[in-house]
């Protein structure tokens, strides 16, 4: 914590940088006129001396004459209030006013404008940068496809450190670049660009905290649309997909081991021989999707939606399934074993054919009660 307010600090100091060179130019300016203004009327007061009438009042006759000296005296002690007394300094405060605000609102100014030149000029060198990549991404030769989703992968896990833009701005190219490479998994069909896609958009890692207080990395690739993508095999375990959309997605054989999909979707998706092992999948809805021999191996799964989902032969074996809805499910060789949670589901119909042709329909209590004896009598 500490370290972050030293750094946001150092930041702070270095952006204003040059607003601190000003304040320092303009105090070193009225220091200076100060000094001048000081100098010159001790030179003008320098050969001017009175006498006070008291000290001459043996000497003067003449009351009238003492009267002229009184007067010349307070006449000379009014010049010296306005040019050496207390006037003086309000008339050398309000000129220190006037001439630092205007030199000071005049540098400040045209180092604003200086500055806002400087960064439209970065914002436009690095706009061109980004531009030339994603026509890289979208070049004929699959190679140099290759080569711009390896580069965006790169803005993805190491920023660029000479692109100078405000945090703001760096978020938005982040987001973007996972956004273009997610919708690049989409259109592209070269299977080894494919895959050298998949690598690249969960390299953009964050620090997250789990229910023990313990810190680690994870991906971030929360609330992408992966609609369509054709990402088989991809390894995107120990990932943040919460809330991704992946209607209708190949997915057949990834890995989200350790992952975090809650709320995600995988509607009419392809997800066979998938690894759910020890992932988060609070809430996900799997409806309509080929899950056939997917591995959900401790992986908690509380309140999600099998509705019409083929699962038939994965292994639920130590899975959280509390409140998980099978509807329709088609649900012939599912195995589970004594530590897998079901709790709370609703009891609708699922269907135990071997075929999954919905020829043997029976009620989801029914179902788990015959796995339950199949567990013991193998136990």
């Amino acid at each position: 914590m500490n370290n972050q307010m030293i750094t946001k600090m150092k930041k702070t100091f270095l952006n204003n940088r040059d607003h601190w060179k000003i304040i320092g130019i303009v105090i070193a300016l009225l220091v200076f006129i100060g000094l001048v203004a000081y100098g010159l009327q001790i030179i003008a007061e320098s050969d001017v001396y009175i006498t006070p009438p008291s000290q001459q009042k043996s000497a003067l006759k003449n009351i009238k004459e003492q009267y002229e000296i009184a007067k010349i005296y307070s006449e000379i002690r009014q010049i010296r209030s306005d040019t050496g007394g207390s006037l003086f300094w309000l008339k050398l405060i309000a000129l220190f006013v006037t001439v630092g605000g205007a030199v000071g609102g005049y540098l400040i100014g045209q180092s604003r404008a200086t500055r806002s030149r400087l960064e439209f000029e970065d914002r436009k060198s690095v706009d061109t940068a980004y531009q030339t990549i994603l026509q890289e991404l979208s070049a004929e030769p699959p190679l140099l496809r290759a080569a711009a989703g390896a580069k965006l992968g790169l803005i993805l896990k190491f920023f660029p450190e000479e692109w100078n833009v405000n945090e703001n701005r760096k978020n938005q190219l982040i987001d973007l670049t996972k956004n273009i490479l997610a919708t690049s998994l989409s259109i592209e069909k070269d299977k080894s660009v494919l895959k050298n896609l998949t690598k690249a958009v969960v390299l953009h890692h964050s620090v997250e905290s789990d229910s023990n207080s313990d810190k680690w990395d994870i991906g971030n690739c929360a609330s992408l649309d992966f609609s369509n993508v054709k990402a088989s095999d991809a390894y995107w375990a120990k990932t943040d997909f919460s809330n991704a959309d992946f209607f209708c997605a190949d997915l057949e054989k990834v890995s989200f081991r350790n992952s975090v999909l809650i709320k995600a979707q995988f509607r009419e998706s392809i997800l066979q021989n998938a690894v759910f092992i020890n992932a988060d999948c609070q809430n996900a809805n799997f409806k309509s999707a080929d899950c056939r021999n997917v591995d959900f191996s401790l992986a908690n799964c509380q309140y999600a939606d099998f509705t019409l989902t083929d699962i038939r032969n994965s292994n639920f074996s130590g899975a959280k399934l509390t409140g998980a809805l099978f509807d329709r499910a088609k649900v012939f060789g599912v195995i589970i074993s004594s530590e897998t949670v079901f709790s709370d589901n609703p009891d609708k119909e699922v269907d135990n054919s071997e075929n999954g042709d919905g020829s043997e329909m029976i009620v989801f209590k029914d179902w788990l009660s015959l796995k339950i004896n199949e567990l013991e009598k193998t136990s």
